[in-house]
Formats: structure tokens, C-alpha cells, sequence
């Protein structure tokens, strides 16, 4: 049984084993070597692998596997690559709407690969005159300008925001298992403005309580801090009670702290039902019983993406947003894992806050990332306006 949350059936689960990043790149890799390839130094791709995030190992083998899957396609040699190849390679994804940026990490991502197995090393085909001008050309066409990730703000209190908010979505979790830990997830990514890579590797030992209710996180590593230094974000009381709660559901007392929760749904005979304290109907008024299984492997990124839009629709369907019902599948479908960062760093702006502590808060290497994110906000906080609306009122 589930304490807290009603007498719901509960069980502890292993996930099967999947491939890790360096398995998943590893085996990308075998795929694409040529035949007559000369051998690898097996010292110099362990020393590589070693050198890398998790995350960029997947972005290459991702990468990687849409490159063999096209050269298949049109019947190409894949390693080494021609710059010819590449050229046509980078056309046929701009002309399937890829933007420039899929682009340029695309053309990366081959150029890492004929590094790691020694191909074209004096002169790599991604280097290519051609090819940086295909890439050029394309940013003329298409412009730069990356698509931000549709913001999750805070609402409420703060005020100022439209559509959905963090306030709404806390309101539309179940009171059950899985809304518990959804609730606990939301409100920890948008205190500590976390990318996804952050908020799934959370640990029960990185919280810090303090005395005044609040916590600290700590964040061993980040994508803007791979050799370890370390960083700190802070955590409202609210956020340290939702989390404490959800580990008293999960009974979680260490290791990762958000993971998947599974749900069984299934029709109880008649006694079942009599006896049932807690459960849910079917369409047809029948009793059903709910068990839940708590993992022990951490959410994953579609994972994330798939619970923030879960509860963006329910909050829709419970009237808790004001949305048009002809925009609601295209808003929930811009909900992504970076909404939540981008929500706060927008909160802050709104707030008058300068784009400098917005970048040390939010653990960003330059101020231009946070000034990118609110650039409509900033304006509205900024110089002219403090200035001139004091005088142009």
C-alpha cells in the first residue's frame, strides 16, 4: 500500500538493462568503419570516449546513425566522407526543415567521428571548403536564430504570464504517487532553472536542507561544467515539502531521486471492489484497482517531456489555463524539457533583474545565453524603459 496518498498497491521494479552511452556510440562507430579501415588505438577511442558528456556520446551516435541511414539511401560510401557528399547530405536536410543549427551539429558530430577512427586526419572532408560554405548559405537563407522552447513561468504571485504556468500544473497533479513525484519534479526545475541532464541526475545526497525550511542543491557537474567543479542552486520550502513528501511515497532514502512510476490499471471482481478504499472507475462505472511501481532508474528526457505535457493537458481539460482549443495541441507540443529554465530565466527578467546575475544564477558561461532567452523582457526591464517611463508616462 502507498501511505499518504490512500491504500494503493505498491511495488518496486528493475528496469532491463540498457545500453550506455559509451555501448551506444561503440557500436554506432562499428557499424560505419570501413572494411579496410587500418586499425584504432584502442587507448586513443578509450581516452576520447573518457573526454566526452554522456550526452554528446548520444548526439553523435544520433548523429551518426542519420548519416548512414542517408549515404544507404543514395548508395554512399559513408567513411571516409567525401565533402561532395556532405554538401548534398546538408541540402537534403535543410530541405526536410532542418534548421541551421541541426546542421552545424550534424557536421560536428562527422568531423568527431573521422577524429576518433583516424580518417582523413591531415584534411577532414568536414573542413571542406564546400562544406563551410553549404553551411553559410544556408544560415543566409534561413537565418540563425535558434527556436526557444516555449516558457513554463511561474504565474500566480508573479504575476504576467499567460497560458500555461508552473502555478496551474502544480494545481493538475493527482494527489496519487505519480502526481506526488511530478509535483516534486516541477517544482525543483523551476527553482533551480535545471536542463534536463541536471534534473535526471539528481541524487537524494546533492539536497541540503536548511534551517528555515528552504534547501541547496548541489550539482556535481553540468553541461557548461564537465570537469567537476561543482555548483549550488537554492530551493524554495515549498520545493523541499513536495520533495520530502514524494520520497516518504516512493521510500526512496538514496540514489537518484526522480524516476519512473508506473501504473497498472485493472477491473476488480465484486468483493475487490467492496472492500476497496481507494481506486478508480472505468467507461462503464466498473471499480478498478491501481498499483504503482516505482523504478530504480532515473526519468529520461522523453520521459520529462512526456510528463510535462501529461499535465499540461490536464490542466487544460480542468480549466486551469486559458488557452484556445484550437492552439492546445500546438502549445502542449512546444512544452519541452528547457520550458522550465527558460521560464524562470523570463520570471527574473520580468523582475528587473540584470542578465549578468541571471547567468550566474542559472549556471550559463556567458550573460548573452540569459539575454537570449528574454530578450523581449529584457527590453521591457531595461534601460530606456526605467529611464524614459518616467518621463513618456
Amino acid at each position: 500500500m502507498v501511505r499518504g496518498a490512500g491504500p494503493l498497491p505498491r511495488r518496486h521494479a528493475r528496469r532491463a538493462h540498457a545500453a550506455t552511452p559509451d555501448e551506444r556510440l561503440i557500436a554506432t562507430l562499428g557499424r560505419a568503419a570501413p572494411g579496410d579501415m587500418a586499425p584504432v588505438s584502442a587507448i586513443g577511442l578509450e581516452t576520447a570516449l573518457e573526454a566526452m558528456a554522456p550526452a554528446s556520446k548520444l548526439a553523435i551516435a544520433a548523429d551518426l546513425d542519420c548519416w548512414l541511414d542517408w549515404c544507404a539511401h543514395e548508395h554512399r560510401r559513408a567513411l571516409p566522407a567525401e565533402p561532395e557528399d556532405l554538401v548534398r547530405y546538408l541540402r537534403t536536410l535543410e530541405a526536410d526543415g532542418r534548421k541551421p543549427a541541426t546542421l552545424s551539429r550534424r557536421i560536428a558530430s562527422l568531423a568527431t567521428v573521422h577524429r576518433m577512427l583516424n580518417l582523413g586526419e591531415d584534411a577532414l572532408p568536414t573542413a571542406a571548403p564546400m562544406v563551410r560554405n553549404a553551411l553559410r548559405a544556408q544560415r543566409r537563407r534561413q537565418g540563425a536564430a535558434q527556436r526557444q522552447a516555449a516558457p513554463l513561468r511561474f504565474g500566480g504571485e508573479l504575476g504576467g504570464a499567460g497560458g500555461f504556468t508552473i502555478t496551474a500544473l502544480l494545481e493538475a497533479c493527482s494527489p496519487d504517487v505519480q502526481g506526488v513525484r511530478d509535483a516534486a519534479l516541477l517544482s525543483l526545475g523551476y527553482d533551480a532553472g535545471l536542463r534536463v541532464s541536471e534534473l535526471t541526475a539528481v541524487e537524494v545526497k546533492d539536497l541540503r536542507p536548511q534551517g528555515d525550511g528552504t534547501g541547496l542543491l548541489h550539482l556535481p557537474r553540468s553541461k557548461t561544467d564537465q570537469e567537476g567543479l561543482g555548483a549550488w542552486a537554492w530551493l524554495s520550502a515549498d520545493t523541499m515539502r513536495r520533495i520530502a513528501r514524494w520520497r516518504s511515497e516512493s521510500e526512496i532514502s538514496e540514489g537518484v531521486l526522480f524516476r519512473r512510476v508506473g501504473v497498472d490499471r485493472r477491473r476488480q471482481r465484486a468483493k475487490e471492489a467492496a472492500d476497496a478504499r481507494w481506486g478508480e472507475e472505468d467507461a462503464d462505472g466498473a471499480a478498478m484497482l491501481v498499483t504503482f511501481t516505482v523504478g530504480d532508474a532515473p526519468l529520461t528526457r522523453q520521459g520529462v517531456t512526456g510528463i510535462y505535457r501529461r499535465i499540461a493537458l490536464a490542466a487544460a481539460r480542468e480549466g486551469l489555463v486559458d488557452v484556445p482549443p484550437a492552439e492546445l495541441d500546438s502549445v502542449i507540443a512546444a512544452l519541452s524539457t528547457h520550458s522550465l529554465r527558460v521560464g524562470l530565466t523570463q520570471d527574473l527578467f520580468a523582475a528587473g533583474e540584470d542578465g549578468a546575475g541571471i547567468a550566474l544564477t542559472l549556471r550559463w558561461s556567458s550573460p548573452s545565453t540569459a539575454l537570449r532567452y528574454g530578450r523581449q523582457l529584457q527590453v521591457q526591464s531595461g534601460v530606456a524603459a526605467r529611464v524614459l517611463s518616467r518621463v513618456r508616462s
